[in-house]
């Protein structure tokens, strides 16, 4: 194979040119694109930001059977409010009242979330459960959040010390 003299002085020129003792410097770096702004209620690494309140609403068995909620009497108690507060990587705590449910008594939810899923408890109370003494309750769920954590939907199941227990629950709740 026959190479052409043109051909040996451009390979030639280029290889000095790349091998040269060059002294001219090299330019700056130039900075990366500044990240863009995380929507409000948007994750930030692996929690979801779930700080705030939520407004909606939830049925379970006892709501065919005894026109309740979580065990609660009342038509209108499957309208709740939760107001939470994230208190560290993967965990919430907050309160919960439920619309007709005792001029808006409180009982504790809290939780744990891992990206767009999560787990809550709601603790009932001795006592706060109007028009029922010194009845109390517990429930326990699962959550997931939309993918612009404007939205969650849940599954529970519970009991009270009154009406003893309660499961396929449902839950919606929008953020507000």
């Amino acid at each position: 194979m026959r190479i052409s003299p043109g051909v040996m002085v451009v390979v030639l020129s280029v290889g000095f040119a790349a091998c040269s003792g060059s002294t001219s410097t090299p330019s700056s770096p130039t900075a990366a694109a500044p990240a863009a702004a995380t929507p409000p209620g948007m994750a930030t690494g692996t929690s979801a930001a779930v700080t705030g309140t939520w407004v909606g609403s939830a049925a379970d068995s006892s709501s065919a059977t005894t026109g309740t909620c979580m065990g609660i009497p009342g038509g209108a108690a499957g309208n709740m409010t939760w107001n939470i507060t994230e208190t560290g990587p993967g965990a919430f705590v907050g309160t919960m009242t439920m619309q007709g449910y005792g001029g808006g008594r409180q009982m504790q939810v809290n939780g744990t979330i891992d990206g767009r899923t999560g787990t809550f408890t709601i603790t009932m109370p001795a006592g706060t459960m109007p028009m029922m003494g010194s009845c109390g309750g517990q429930v326990t769920g699962t959550f997931n959040l939309d993918d612009m954590r404007v939205q969650m939907h849940g599954a529970y199941s519970g009991s009270t010390t009154c009406f003893g227990p309660f499961n396929n629950g449902q839950l919606t709740l929008n953020r507000k």
